[in-house]
């Protein structure tokens, strides 16, 4: 037992003090990111609701002067930032994870996050959060100086995880996020060391920022488990456009190269000028995470299917760009305006559940990680006793999504980054 102990935990005081330190850091950290984010996309959304012309001064301005900023002087902070922990974390090359992680990263990923939103993209936080969490916990390592790769994996595999958790509250898909996601190459018993920080940080969360769901408390409505079977017709659709939503995207990233300065200016320009006639044509409803489009749709305030088909090309837009930002809170918000458009063929399910497995079958196409998305939304709408049908309805979407691309989005990604940080040969 003590030999199994040793290989599989840090054997040093000095790490568990780091994972402290690291944890309280990340939590403050994020949880800064996390106000200055919501309070820069307040701005804009306010301004272009009185103002909708104004998007196409702000929108394009902000994609060019960001993407070519990004491209030309912190490459590695680009998209979401959960292929960056992927490719890190599949890396045997120390240099490469230092390009992908650091304390410099998390701090450009900050700035340029609250940058964008105030330019009106409509992008998430989460996966940003995981960028930055991860970058905190891997920037410790300068100090930890850790050999043994299952360990420094493990710990790129914790900060990705602390991110979740702390950005919507929810441990349990934390956990299963580093498991099912970052690490799947990862050795199983990493899983001990994850979940006993997954907990420390979950802890300290609720210390600094309360313990409040993160889309509001629906412990009040069931599902009778013999209607399961109505929700297949949903879940097959939402499949659809989830693997359609990751084919478009690495399809586009792909036609989209440029390799001048003057192709990344007129490429971002035509890009932003996309999301600001979006933003014009809907006043800046779908600019942003789409939180607040959540919150409104779950409380049966239905914005229309004009809505779901803006915000959908809108994310693909950003997300294509590449410009800093994540999918996951936008691809919950398009699932929810589905949700809301189905739930009146549904007569005998509450309107409110419709829209919860709608919301989790459609993330579970684009990110294709069936449980992180089940467990993600469920502890987000204090849920979880709709836990069965919320997994057959992730697992139906996520099969369909893989019959039209089969490789997940994020490994897609996490290669071109691994590509692109890989040492060229002189």
């Amino acid at each position: 037992m003590k030999k199994y102990l040793s290989y599989h935990f840090p054997n040093e005081l000095k790490v568990y003090a780091s994972l402290i330190l690291a944890s309280v850091l990340t939590v403050i950290a994020i949880t800064f990111f996390l106000q200055i984010s919501e309070y820069s996309q307040h701005i804009f959304k306010t301004l272009i609701a009185k103002h909708p012309a104004l998007s196409f001064i702000i929108t394009p301005i902000t994609f060019v002067g960001i993407i070519y900023f990004a491209k030309q002087y912190c490459h590695f902070v680009q998209g979401s930032g959960i292929p960056q922990l992927i490719a890190a974390t599949d890396s045997r090359n120390k240099s490469i994870r230092e390009k992908l992680l650091s304390f410099r990263v998390a701090a450009g990923k900050i700035g340029l996050i609250f940058l964008t939103m105030l330019g009106g993209a409509p992008i998430g936080i989460e996966g940003p959060s995981i960028h930055i969490g991860g970058s905190i916990f891997y920037g410790f390592n300068r100090f930890l100086k850790l050999n043994r790769k299952f360990l420094i994996h493990a710990l790129i595999a914790i900060g990705g995880s602390a991110g979740l958790i702390v950005a919507f509250n929810t441990p349990i898909a934390g956990i299963l996020f580093a498991y099912e996601e970052i690490g799947r190459n990862l050795k199983k018993q990493a899983l001990i060391l994850i979940m006993m920080v997954g907990l420390l940080v979950y802890f300290l969360e609720i210390l600094y920022h309360g313990n409040q769901p993160y889309l509001g408390d629906f412990s009040s409505y069931s599902l009778d488990l013999t209607l399961i079977w109505q929700l297949l017709p949903m879940a097959i659709v939402v499949g659809v456009l989830g693997g359609l939503f990751s084919r478009m995207t690495i399809y586009f990233i792909n036609k989209l190269v440029a390799n001048n300065k003057t192709q990344i200016l007129v490429i971002a320009l035509c890009l932003g000028m996309i999301i600001a006639l979006f933003n014009y044509f809907s006043k800046g409803q779908i600019a942003g995470s789409g939180h607040t489009e959540i919150l409104q749709i779950l409380n049966h305030q239905a914005l229309g299917l004009d809505f779901v088909i803006m915000k959908f090309f809108a994310v693909l837009t950003s997300f294509v760009s590449t410009i800093p930002g994540g999918v996951f809170m936008p691809s919950i918000s398009i699932g929810a305006g589905i949700g809301a458009e189905v739930a009146n063929f549904y007569t005998q399910i509450d309107m409110q559940v419709v829209v919860i497995m709608a919301m989790i079958g459609y993330l579970s196409a684009v990110i294709r990680a069936p449980l992180t998305s089940t467990f993600v939304i469920l502890e987000m709408t204090m849920g979880l006793h709709l836990l069965i049908p919320g997994l057959v309805v992730a697992f139906a979407a996520n099969f369909i999504s893989k019959q039209i691309y089969h490789q997940p989005i994020y490994e897609a990604l996490a290669e071109k980054f691994s590509k692109k940080a890989s040492p060229q040969p002189k």
